[in-house]
Formats: structure tokens, sequence, C-alpha cells
């Protein structure tokens, strides 16, 4: 398979034009006629996964965030990690590609794969970028229990939560990575009635107005709510034969104080 023919399989599953207008998903380096030796995916692109990459034999790396988000002025070693990413893949002729908003936004995409993870059922779009959805009738847990769900699911021992830990959960909004910085979804759901939002990056005053208005917030790390996006990637190039490999120097950055090493 060419670099372009796996972009073209991405794009069926998740359209890139269904991106969000600040992202930058797609080929970031490479040639598209380039063939595929084998592909390393990961949430992030670091150095050392590039160095992964070359251990593994992979020729692409294949991430859920790119590596170029913003304009660059430069590309030196003095100009930080995504600099480096950079320079790494280029001398080894490593292409990068990313599948970021628009695998977040897509039907099966992340956010439905963490709502059905979180033990949802009935689930509906809510936007763009988040779902909605029911715990089971019978699946009666407060805020504090569904909290350490989460964090069970999802392996994130950082996870804290907003609101009365006492309170029964049932209807529950799911928003990936930084949907905590979102107050239209904060506004919309609080006028839903909406008891619980899981997602990461929430903003103090957002988590103050959720306090306020009977929305209960449970924040994990931006990493743990997107991290099987490797998964769903994974099993799209399974279904079409592409060798692939999960990235094990993939990890968050951040720990709990207690987390056992």
């Amino acid at each position: 398979m060419k670099i372009a023919e796996l972009i073209e399989l991405i794009d069926g599953f998740a359209p890139y034009s269904a991106q969000a207008e600040y992202d930058n998903s797609g080929l970031c380096l490479g040639d598209p006629e380039e063939q595929i030796d084998a592909v390393l995916l990961t949430t992030d692109v670091t150095p050392e996964v590039v160095e992964e990459a070359l251990d593994r034999g992979c020729n692409v790396i294949l991430s859920h965030h790119p590596v170029i988000f913003g304009p660059l002025k430069a590309i030196t070693p003095a100009d930080g990690m995504r600099s480096e990413v950079l320079i790494k893949a280029i001398k080894a002729d490593v292409a990068l590609i990313s599948a970021h908003t628009n695998l977040d936004a897509c039907d099966g995409g992340l956010n439905d794969r963490v709502a059905t993870m979180l033990g949802l059922q009935s689930i509906e779009g809510e936007g763009t970028f988040a779902r909605v959805g029911e715990l089971e009738s019978d699946a009666t847990a407060t805020l504090e229990e569904y909290a350490a769900f989460v964090s069970e699911k999802l392996g994130d021992p950082t996870v804290r939560y907003v609101g009365d830990g006492g309170r029964l959960v049932q209807k529950v909004a799911v928003s990936t990575g930084a949907g905590g910085r979102d107050g239209e979804l904060f506004s919309r759901l609080i006028a839903q009635r909406v008891d619980v939002l899981v997602t990461a990056e929430v903003k103090h005053n957002l988590a103050l107005e959720a306090k306020n208005a009977g929305l209960g917030v449970i924040e994990c790390t931006h990493h743990a709510t997107e991290r099987c996006a490797v998964k769903i990637l994974g099993e799209l190039l399974q279904d079409a034969g592409v060798e692939h490999y999960i990235s094990e120097k993939d990890e968050d950055p951040y720990h709990a104080i207690d987390e056992k090493e």
C-alpha cells in the first residue's frame, strides 16, 4: 500500500473534510507515493516514538495529534520537541500522518468509542465533538462512584470530579480531549439537565459554572480520554491488511502523586 492509499483509507472512515477549522490532520511529512513497510500507531509523536518506529522497521507514523499544529518559523535543534521530531523523521525518511478531530467526530470514532467504554447506551451526538447517553437503568452510581469507574476504564489515576459526590448519575456526556474548554458545550448540557460530563482540560470558570448549575464534571487527562484512538486506527489497518504496531513509547505525561511505577 502507498501512503496516499492509507490516507484514502482513513478518509473513508473519518473524513478529513470534517476536521475542525483549526486542525491540521492528514499528511504532515512524506511522499504520498512512497510504499508503506509498516505503520507505528501513537497518540503523540515524540523523539522516542520516532526512534521506536526505526527500531520496528516502520516508515510511517500514524498519530492522533498532528506534529505541525501551528506555524513553524524554523526547524532547528534549538526549536523544541516538535522540531526535534521533524528532524529525526526527515533524516530517517519516516512519514508522519495524523487523524485528529476528524477521528473525534466521525461515526464509530473516538467519542463514540469512549462513550461505549463508559457504559452509555442510546448514544446521540451533541454538537460535533461530544456524545450524550444513558447508563443502564439498573446501573445506579453516584458521581464519586462513576468517577472511580471512569478512572478504571480509561486507566487514569489522576481523575477528579466537580459536584456533589453523592448525587446519582444517569445521563452522561462525553467529550474527549479539550472538551473542558468549550463553554458552549457546558451551556447546552446544563440546559439539557445532563448529570455529568466526562472530559479533559476543564477551565476553572467552567468548573465553577457547572458546580453552581448542578452539572457534574469528571476530569481526566487529555491523553487518557484519547489513547484508544490507536485501537480504532489499528482495527482499520488490520481490516486492510496493513502491518502495524501500537507504540510502547507513547505515554501520558501526567502521573498521580501516589502512582506506582
